[in-house]
């Protein structure tokens, strides 16, 4: 029997009616180089309308284009212009290197770059557009456009490369249904449980994986919007919280590492609910640091090609926090092992995550292989536990093969890292001639902390935790961990740089 019901696109279009018919007075704030910029729902779309007319007078409307910025007001403009015209805003990674803003520029095939004015990127054959007070007054020119097309739901609306930490980087283009029904998926209850009284500050960049869609869900649900403009500090991240009365904020952990500490150092309270947080396992002192301080962890999982979060744990239970937790709305996963069987969820069998739903990419940009997969390889070691609830345990590149046997540099820097004198630590395995590989790890004090490379592994032996075997061979005490360029610890780099310190010392 056929359905009675309508079809109705799942676009962006859809979003936007929400923004100008039902919260024309939310606000939307913005931190930018010129100081804050404070206005409402209904400014922004008439914004949206007239940048839409900008783009249309340059012969870039229903074309890719590419965004180089920061959160801000501005760049959130053209989350909606570009895509409500039918074409796809490319953001681009601030943080890459300028041989790899090109090589992703021209993979895609931009038409025109836009850009932060404090961004050094010269394409001298495309046409760009440099966020200041000129760009504003060319857009406040604009008479709005009235009409937008009906954009099909399965065209791309946004593209976003991967950070290319194990090769060059690859494409994603996010769907207007994907991005529609991912989030409508945050906004559930068991999800983040965003509302229109809620006031939401994604400190993730926008430039990755759309914020994780925050700035669509946030909209969608009417919430306040706080954008934290360029290069944010913890200290600006707190004033921005206190100023604006942010109760949620979502960035790696090593963003609420900063912000902890220099909520501790300068004896100020933090008046948050909730901090999402994903892209590496959130230490268990930090959780334990925002907690006494009133905040709720959410920890999240997910990549560039599951469009960022997949799975929340809101677990309140501290033995279980570091679990990644349940699968949302619209999203599956499972495990297997390397010959493609699936494992059961028992919490024990170790295997692949492996995902689909209606915003995992089925393929990469330019890839022309089949996109008839079944399942979505991540390169995540996991276990499920028999309640649905996953635990990732390594990523599979990271995995540390010593004698034969597999040990979790993950489940050592968590440990590490919940020493009261230790900051920050990351654990990699190096080249050993009987072992086959053995761990290092590299390890940040605290600040005016000492301590010593056999208080630490006594600390480790201390915690029962551990085989003799997977403690670290040697601990090398460091000012800083490199990390990427979306905030996570740069394990790649790490390795090169322990590579050339051991041929060197040779």
């Amino acid at each position: 029997m056929d359905s009675t019901i309508m079809d109705y696109n799942l676009n962006i279009k859809s979003i936007f009616w929400r923004i100008e018919k039902l919260y024309k007075d939310k606000e939307i704030i913005s931190r930018t180089h010129e100081g804050i910029v404070r206005y409402t729902y209904s400014d922004f779309a008439l914004r949206v309308r007239k940048l839409a007319s900008l783009l249309k007078a340059n012969s870039i409307a229903g074309e890719t284009v590419a965004s180089i910025a920061w959160n801000t007001h501005r760049h959130l403009e053209l989350y909606f212009a570009v895509p409500l015209l039918g074409g796809v805003l490319h953001t681009v990674n601030v943080r890459f290197h300028e041989s790899e803003m090109d090589y992703v520029v021209k993979a895609i095939g931009d038409r025109a770059v836009f850009m932060d004015k404090d961004i050094t990127y010269k394409n001298s054959t495309l046409p760009t557009f440099i966020f200041d007070e000129r760009y504003d007054e060319d857009i406040n020119s604009q008479e709005p456009t009235r009409n937008f097309p009906d954009v099909d739901e399965r065209q791309g609306a946004i593209a976003c490369f991967t950070s290319g930490t194990t090769g060059k980087p690859k494409g994603v283009v996010y769907s207007h249904r994907s991005i529609f029904i991912h989030s409508l998926s945050l906004l559930a209850a068991d999800v983040l449980g965003i509302s229109s009284s809620e006031t939401v500050m994604p400190i993730v960049p926008m430039f990755h994986i759309s914020a994780w869609d925050l700035p669509f869900a946030s909209l969608m649900t009417g919430a306040k919007l706080v954008l934290p403009g360029p290069r944010p500090k913890a200290e600006d991240i707190v004033k921005l919280i206190k100023e604006f009365k942010v109760t949620v904020g979502a960035g790696a952990p090593t963003v609420w590492i900063d912000v902890v500490n220099y909520v501790e150092r300068e004896n100020l309270d933090l008046p948050l609910k909730v901090v999402v947080t994903g892209g590496a396992e959130p230490p268990l002192g930090l959780i334990k640091k925002l907690k006494e301080l009133g905040v709720k962890t959410y920890h999240a999982w997910g990549m560039t090609e599951t469009e960022a979060i997949a799975t929340v744990n809101k677990s309140d239970n501290i033995e279980r926090i570091s679990e990644q937790g349940y699968p949302i709305p619209a999203f599956e996963v499972t495990l297997m092992d390397p010959e493609g069987n699936e494992l059961p969820w028992d919490g024990k069998s170790t295997g692949e995550l492996v995902t689909r739903g209606a915003f995992v990419t089925k393929r990469y940009l330019n890839d022309k292989s089949d996109t008839q997969i079944r399942w979505f390889r991540t390169g995540d070691v996991a276990r499920i536990n028999p309640d649905g609830s996953v635990k990732v345990v390594d990523r599979l590149k990271d995995l540390i093969k010593s004698g034969g046997e597999w040990i979790s540099s993950v489940d050592l820097e968590n440990a590490i890292m919940t020493y009261e004198k230790v900051l920050e630590a990351v654990v990699v395995g190096v080249k050993d001639e009987k072992w086959g590989e053995r761990p290092i790890a590299l390890v940040v004090k605290k600040p005016g902390r000492d301590v010593s490379e056999h208080e630490i592994i006594e600390y480790l032996k201390s915690l029962n935790k551990f085989p003799k075997w997977w403690l670290p061979d040697k601990i090398i005490f460091v000012d800083s961990i490199p990390k990427t360029s979306t905030g996570k610890l740069d394990k790649k780099l790490v390795r090169d740089q322990l590579r050339s310190m051991i041929e060197s010392s040779k």
